[in-house]
């Protein structure tokens, strides 16, 4: 017999192969392997050697993991017991990451450095000060590049849209902001209010003087379809939107008090009351199930005294506080809140153990009307009257009531009072509620299983989730989401440099805590500096704002040039 090596130009690798197999020769060892070559564009196979200390398998090979054998960590040929008889040489062709070796007359491709660091070169954005690369978000729950994490870089393949073509796909708002010859806006272009997308969330609230009709000795189970129908569907009461009846609920006690009806001007309202009033005149009494009921005008005063009545050292000017000064003599008159975190957990008490609450139990529906009253009222423009604390007592109650609600809804508990159209009212109202924070609204969204485009109808940002350190920054209304993107995108790669920079113990201190959080917002956390504890949860919104506002103007400061 003889016999030589030759080699197997579909992969690269030394295969013995026969020339010529005599009669005689028919026993010889090498009849009982077939020595097939692998299929085409299967690249390369790994050395089945036994001297071979570790073998990358290949894709041609992964379907016959379970013919090799191993021996201490060592991969082995299918005839690993014939040691030093039937193993083909040594294969010192280089490996490839599952990529066709076909032998070609073509010269190799230029060696690219920007593959083995995963950087490409659309990602890079040369100006005359720094060089800025652009490292993607991905969203949890998406696959990374490979072409970019991968040890062995595949080639990327992906179309590079043309920058008339990427221009054609952005906002008008992101194309006039990014009209330089590097792209990047300069530092006043950025903070100008035409293009600076951010706001203080709970500033957007405004005070509003409504005409208001007062109803007394209502009955308790009163319900807001009957108190719309008593004043009658032709009064211009406000939209039902804006939730304009008000049944005043105690929140310890969860007694019902009198009702309040917003009308669209003082006028309206006074007409409304005349109305009753020559009724009265008339002989017909005024009726609101079995009981006779007062119609009186009233004031926004009068509405947010009742509706808000542990509010000490305030007197209300329409619908806007006025703050009396400290009395170090009667600390019990002076201010401490629009609402106590007692008030809001009876008022989830309620709900939760309705046998203990007579009045909620015969009025189920009441509590969370009274949370919706709470939210639609309250003053939150008043950010250096509202602390952190404040704040998540009501939105964790309204967390909790939402669910309550939705949980009864399924159970079918109260078909009559307890209903989808109460359960989208509270939804509705607690995504509009400028006081709370995106990622709260976002909880809210989950909650109520919201879409993506019925998140968009309440001005969420994309990935809201991921706005976890921003306690009153807010999205600017009728703001593109590019331009958001964007902002956010320079904050990030901003603060991932200024990190980098950063001397070796505080970079790793901060990557510690990095891998705890979001980073879809790169280090902005560490820019702010907020001190978790009882300090932060005094800290009013105000004070929040002015510290992420000025966080945000250091860091462009720093990403842009001041021209």
């Amino acid at each position: 017999m003889s016999s030589f090596t030759s080699l197997n130009p579909q992969s690269a690798a030394w295969l013995p192969q026969e020339t010529s197999v005599s009669s005689n020769e028919s026993e010889s060892p090498y009849n009982e392997r077939a020595f097939s070559p692998p299929q085409a564009g299967a690249g390369l196979p790994s050395s089945h050697s036994c001297h071979s200390a570790s073998a990358l398998l290949s894709p041609s090979t992964s379907g016959r993991l379970s013919y090799v054998g191993s021996v201490s960590g060592t991969m082995k040929s299918p005839d690993y017991t014939r040691l030093g008889t039937l193993t083909e040489p040594r294969n010192f062709a280089p490996q490839t990451s599952g990529l066709s070796a076909a032998v070609t007359s073509e010269p190799p491709p230029k060696f690219d450095l920007s593959l083995a660091t995963g950087v490409r070169k659309n990602d890079t954005v040369s100006t005359n000060a720094q060089t800025i690369v652009h490292t993607p978000y991905y969203p949890p729950g998406t696959d990374h590049d490979i072409g970019s994490t991968a040890i062995v870089p595949f080639a990327d393949h992906r179309h590079v849209l043309p920058h008339s073509q990427i221009r054609n796909l952005r906002s008008d708002t992101l194309n006039h902001l990014t009209a330089t010859e590097s792209g990047l806006p300069a530092l006043h272009n950025a903070l100008d209010p035409q293009y600076f997308p951010f706001l203080e969330g709970a500033r957007q609230a405004v005070a509003t003087n409504h005409g208001v009709v007062k109803l007394k000795n209502i009955p308790f189970a009163t319900k807001r379809s009957e108190v719309i129908a008593f004043l009658g569907r032709n009064s211009k009461i406000l939209n039902d939107a804006d939730e304009p009846v008000h049944i005043i609920m105690e929140r310890v006690t969860s007694k019902t008090m009198d009702a309040y009806v917003e009308f669209v001007t003082l006028d309206d309202a006074n007409k409304a009351v005349e109305k009753h009033q020559q009724n009265i005149l008339s002989g017909r009494v005024s009726r609101l199930g079995d009981r006779p009921v007062e119609v009186e005008l009233s004031s926004q005063e009068s509405l947010m005294k009742d509706l808000f009545p542990l509010a000490k050292g305030i007197m209300w000017n329409g619908a806007s506080p006025q703050f009396k000064p400290l009395n170090p003599n009667e600390p019990w008159e002076n201010f401490k809140g629009f609402v106590s975190e007692e008030e809001m957990i009876m008022l989830v008490k309620h709900v939760e153990v309705p046998h203990r609450s007579p009045f909620s139990k015969d009025c189920p529906q009441r509590p969370y009307e009274c949370l919706i009253s709470t939210l639609k009222k309250f003053p939150w423009y008043v950010t250096d009257r509202i602390t952190i604390s404040q704040r998540h007592a009501v939105f964790k109650a309204t967390c909790e009531l939402a669910r309550l609600l939705s949980r009864s809804i399924q159970k079918q508990d109260d078909q009559v009072n307890l209903t989808h159209q109460l359960y989208r009212r509270l939804i509705a109202t607690a995504m509009k509620c400028p006081g709370f924070t995106p990622l709260m609204k976002d909880d809210i969204s989950y909650l109520a299983n919201l879409s993506d485009m019925e998140e968009r109808r309440y001005n969420q940002p994309r990935f809201a989730s991921c706005w976890r350190h921003q306690y009153s920054l807010a999205p600017k209304p009728g703001m593109p989401l590019d331009v958001i993107e964007w902002y956010i995108a320079m904050i990030r790669e901003q603060t991932h440099r200024d990190m980098v920079a950063r001397p070796h113990v505080g970079r790793t201190i901060l990557l510690e805590k990095s891998e705890e959080t979001d980073m879809y917002w790169g280090y902005f956390w560490a820019e702010v500096g907020y001190m978790f504890g009882p300090a932060f949860d005094q800290m009013t919104l105000s004070q929040a704002a002015h510290a992420e506002f000025t966080a945000v103007e250091r860091i462009l400061a720093r990403a842009l040039t001041p021209q």
